[in-house]
């Protein structure tokens, strides 16, 4: 082929070297004979056009990264969001499977009628992703002069706050906090994490009374503090010394949570935060997919009439844009990011990142001024992700999505329904 295009370029080298790529990957000293392998896109037309001396592979590093739960796809996604801000699109077409376990097991509606709101990011009707957090009072009193009862919440303009995971360094709380800011979202560390200075975008977690002491300057700017319900009267000696607007009770999804959410919304708490392990399993003792439990925990609220009283923040296994919607679809009224943010700063893998007491996610020392525009990059991406599916459905408001499971199908219904009453059939 090489002596075919010597004679058929009169011996032009820039011309035979060269290789066909846009992106530059044929573009060095050597073209064909030594492509620039890190501006690989993967976009495979080499290989269509000169199949039989092209080839693209994965390589062995991009296979080993992540553990169980995290793939290299699922991290090189996170990468390209947070450098990109963009929405990952491939035009060669999904080439996986369309079931699996956890979020993958749910498939969201997509109707096939044409609705102005089909136009997603670039739509000419307006898609709200704002929501509230707070108690929300079940009727309004009118006195003379102003309404009483009336509601206090925060509003956070998409459904997602920021949770990083134990032992993250000073560097990525910076970032973390700086981009909560510029979002107007909010940032959970444990109060004696807090670095910088009092934020209203910062949450404070506050897990003893003696937690607090000298740092009543970080409680008297957040908006939100959650604290640990384990703790009896806690929550009281708290509210006596800050003037905050939320408090968010932190449970984890185990056998006994509906029964503590339960009484813990009788007793008035505004909020409760729910969190399942890093790979989205709960603590029960036949674990669930946080999927799962955040729905039996939601219809338990809705049986009790208590439901919209207070606000679910859902955490753990949340690593991708799809796995926002998909939660609030469960029952969910927001989510906390975790592991997804230390991805975006580059930290690396070693080991299972399953435990939040161990988690084995390190973090790199960072700039927190580069880390804080990594993360606004990725929740921008994911915003739009989230108005393309909100979209899709006809939704114009992310609050009409929560605990909607009409608007879900589950694969493993669906095959257990298609294939009832065959028993030669594995579902």
């Amino acid at each position: 082929m090489l002596v075919h295009e010597a004679f058929e370029f009169r011996f032009k080298k820039d011309v035979v070297l060269s290789r066909p790529c846009i992106y530059g990957v044929f573009g060095g000293r050597f073209g064909g004979f030594k492509p620039i392998k890190e501006k690989c896109v993967g976009c495979m037309r080499c290989v269509q056009e000169y199949p039989h001396i092209m080839t693209v592979k994965l390589s062995e590093p991009y296979k080993r990264l992540g553990d169980s739960y995290w793939t290299p796809d699922s991290i090189f996604t996170i990468l390209y969001e947070a450098s990109t801000g963009k929405i990952p699109v491939k035009g060669m077409g999904y080439k996986g499977s369309f079931g699996g376990e956890g979020f993958d097991d749910m498939w969201t509606d997509m109707s096939e009628i044409v609705r102005p709101t089909r136009d997603g990011v670039y739509g000419r009707e307006y898609i709200s992703t704002v929501v509230d957090i707070g108690r929300k009072p079940q009727s309004l009193e009118f006195g003379r002069d102003n309404v009483l009862g009336a509601v206090e919440t925060v509003p956070v303009p998409i459904p997602i706050i920021f949770d990083l995971p134990l032992g993250s360094n000073e560097q990525v709380l910076r970032a973390a906090s700086s981009a909560a800011a510029e979002l107007k979202t909010f940032s959970v560390a444990p109060l004696g994490d807090s670095s910088g200075e009092p934020s209203t975008n910062n949450v404070p977690f506050i897990s003893g009374k003696n937690d607090a002491e000298g740092r009543a300057e970080f409680l008297k700017k957040s908006r939100i503090i959650e604290y640990d319900p384990d703790k009896p009267g806690l929550r009281n000696k708290l509210r006596e010394k800050t003037r905050s607007v939320v408090f968010a009770a932190r449970l984890p999804l185990d056998d006994e949570v509906e029964e503590v959410a339960l009484q813990l919304v009788r007793e008035g708490v505004e909020a409760l935060h729910v969190y399942a392990d890093y790979h989205g399993m709960d603590y029960s003792r036949s674990p669930r997919h946080i999927a799962r439990a955040l729905k039996t925990l939601h219809g338990r609220l809705v049986k009790e009439t208590v439901r919209d009283q207070v606000t679910i923040i859902a955490s753990g296994g949340i690593t991708l844009a799809e796995h926002v919607p998909k939660a609030v679809i469960c029952g969910a009224d927001l989510v906390a990011v975790d592991t997804s943010l230390l991805v975006a700063l580059q930290a690396e893998f070693q080991g299972e990142t399953r435990s939040r007491t161990d988690c084995k996610l390190n973090p790199r020392a960072i700039d927190p001024a580069w880390g804080s525009q990594r993360i606004v990059n990725l929740m921008a991406s994911w915003h739009d992700q989230l108005v393309e599916i909100l979209s899709a459905m006809g939704i114009r408001d992310v609050r009409r999505l929560r605990g909607d499971v009409g608007r879900s199908m589950l694969d493993s219904e669906l095959r257990e329904q298609a294939f009832e009453g065959m028993p030669w059939a594995t579902v």
